[in-house]
């Protein structure tokens, strides 16, 4: 018989409590989820050691500091329940994250109340926070997709303490719209953080305390889409993101109760093998959530024996999303990430919310990785290359497969104004024209179209990735722009001006350790086809870039036409 969750847990949980028992910042400066946090993570530690005892521990001091924080606690809550603090004011969402804390460290601290003061007076204060906040989540709003279910997990954490028909009632309102999962299994922010932390917990609390196991489905099949879009290096891809990961790793680590929690349940040896490891990895809040844990009664349950080993499993697996317009060829010893998804080219803007990163490629070739690889254009200011159509995968008569990545992008110069919507005072219409506004009635105006078609078709070799790059339009710079993780060695590459490395022919190579990454041919240089990254006016015009962070090397050319560059991963 293996461990339970928290227990698998504890080395970490009781380290990252040691360390908060020691935190010497003023409670004034945190906001009010951290104050919480907090709290729950000692009473979690209090309870853990309660259980191990069997009897309330002599030493309340764990008690007494989450206390401290709790006072801090009520002390932001204002007239209406909500709490002061952070950018989204009196929020009932972010107030929600708050209460979910509260309604667990009730949970933990119920069995106690009777037999320590302590308990019960750190209790008292808690019941005292939740009843205010009550009202303001039974009729408080959102403003994000994830918000709905952080507010009906904390609304049945009140109703599992305090049942309520009323409560039910508006859990039932926002569940009326329905779980916001595409047919491949991602939640419509189609961010691992938020599924991780938000929407699988939500859904799986609000299964138990409601009794409604169909509550569990939509989990399974995110955690379904979250296995296929693991990386070789236990990070779950990002790119696809509508939220603030979108452009860096993220770590299996924050699934782990969510894995363990459907391992547990449905015993699939896929999940168990990732929960596995990701119990086992780094982990962040180890203390709150091993307090977390505790109120989930699958978590106190072992894992299920692993039933189909690792080699076992097909050589080669191709997951597809259609709706995010990802793929993800997953072989031995070899990742291959394609993009077609941002949100840009249709929404006319970078905005939060939307998937913007122009990221089209990624490729992991065991130590050396190609984190990010994109293709700006000097076309307008209007950005980099983001495809906007992957075709669908198949296979040659060699196995390689093959895909196309497709863009059109227009940008015009705009003739005089129809006399009829001429004024005598000349003061038009502000309007937005695509790329910047202006006084201009854009709208009232013929335009003279300029278009670039930019089309990449991309083979996924056994030995290498081969990209043709084929852009159709005016005569206009372009740049390959290739991001490597730090941590390797360039060879065959130089210095352009500005500083940036270009590889101006022959074949370039990143190498870490025994793994190396070839790139290449060469395309020439020189200022005609300058070595830069052009992130699109969105950016430039308030002195930003969104260019990824990693060691960098251009491929440079000029448009129109059709060149082939080859990224050699090696014989798997």
């Amino acid at each position: 018989m293996g461990p339970s969750f928290v227990a698998a847990l504890a080395y970490a949980a009781d380290a990252d409590v040691d360390a908060l028992r020691r935190a010497a910042d003023d409670p004034h400066a945190l906001q009010h989820r951290e104050l919480m946090a907090r709290a729950l993570a000692l009473v979690g530690a209090w309870v853990r050691r309660s259980r191990r005892t069997g009897t309330p521990p002599p030493d309340d001091a764990d008690l007494r500091q989450a206390h401290g924080y709790v006072r801090h606690l009520a002390g932001r809550q204002s007239a209406g329940g909500t709490f002061v603090g952070g950018d989204n004011v009196l929020s009932p969402p972010d107030s929600a994250f708050t209460i979910n804390d509260v309604g667990d460290a009730l949970e933990l601290l119920g069995p106690f109340l009777s037999r320590d003061p302590a308990a019960a007076s750190l209790a008292d204060e808690l019941e005292r926070i939740l009843a205010r906040a009550t009202p303001a989540l039974l009729t408080g709003g959102v403003h994000t997709p994830n918000h709905r279910w952080e507010v009906t997990a904390a609304l049945a954490r009140i109703h599992r303490h305090r049942p309520d028909p009323a409560l039910v009632a508006r859990i039932d309102r926002w569940l009326a719209e329905g779980p916001d999962i595409d047919a491949d299994g991602l939640w419509s922010e189609r961010s691992p953080n938020y599924a991780a932390a938000v929407s699988c917990p939500a859904f799986l609390v609000m299964a138990d305390v409601l009794g409604r196991p169909e509550l569990v489905d939509p989990v399974r099949r995110n955690v379904r889409a979250t296995l296929a879009l693991l990386l070789p290096d236990d990070t779950v891809e990002t790119v696809q993101s509508r939220r603030q990961d979108q452009s860096r790793p993220f770590g299996l680590a924050p699934f782990a109760p969510v894995l363990w929690h459907l391992a547990v349940r449905d015993g699939r040896p896929d999940v168990v093998r990732a929960a596995r490891r990701a119990v086992a990895s780094p982990m962040p809040e180890a203390g709150v959530m091993a307090a977390r844990a505790m109120t989930d009664p699958q978590l106190a349950r072992p894992l299920p024996g692993d039933a189909i080993a690792e080699d076992a499993l097909p050589s080669r697996r191709v997951s597809t999303f259609r709706d995010a317009g990802l793929v993800h060829v997953r072989e031995a010893g070899r990742s291959v990430v394609l993009f077609a998804g941002s949100d840009v080219p249709a929404e006319g803007r970078v905005r939060s919310g939307l998937a913007a990163s122009p990221t089209f490629l990624r490729v992991f070739s065991g130590e050396a990785v190609l984190g990010d690889v994109r293709l700006s254009r000097g076309f307008f200011g209007l950005g980099p290359f983001r495809p906007t159509t992957i075709t669908s995968w198949h296979q040659d008569e060699d196995g390689a497969l093959l895909f196309r990545l497709t863009e059109t992008v227009s940008a015009g110069y705009h003739q005089p104004l129809p006399a009829s919507r001429l004024r005598a005072d000349a003061a038009y219409a502000l309007r937005d024209e695509g790329r910047f506004s202006a006084a201009m009635d854009f709208g009232a105006r013929d335009v003279d179209v300029v278009t670039l078609r930019t089309t990449v078709d991309v083979t996924v070799r056994s030995d290498a990735i081969v990209l043709d790059l084929d852009l159709d339009g005016p005569d206009v710079p372009w740049a390959l722009q290739l991001t490597f993780r730090p941590g390797g060695t360039f060879s065959g590459v130089t210095d352009a001006a500005g500083g940036e490395r270009v590889l101006v022919d022959g074949t370039g190579t990143y190498r870490v350790g025994d793994d190396v990454l070839e790139f290449g041919p060469g395309n020439g240089s020189g200022p005609g086809q300058p070595a830069e990254y052009l992130p699109g006016q969105d950016h430039a015009y308030l002195g930003g870039t969104d260019r990824p962070e990693g060691e960098h090397v251009f491929i440079t050319g000029r448009s129109p036409g059709r060149t082939r560059i080859v990224i050699g991963t090696g014989t798997p």
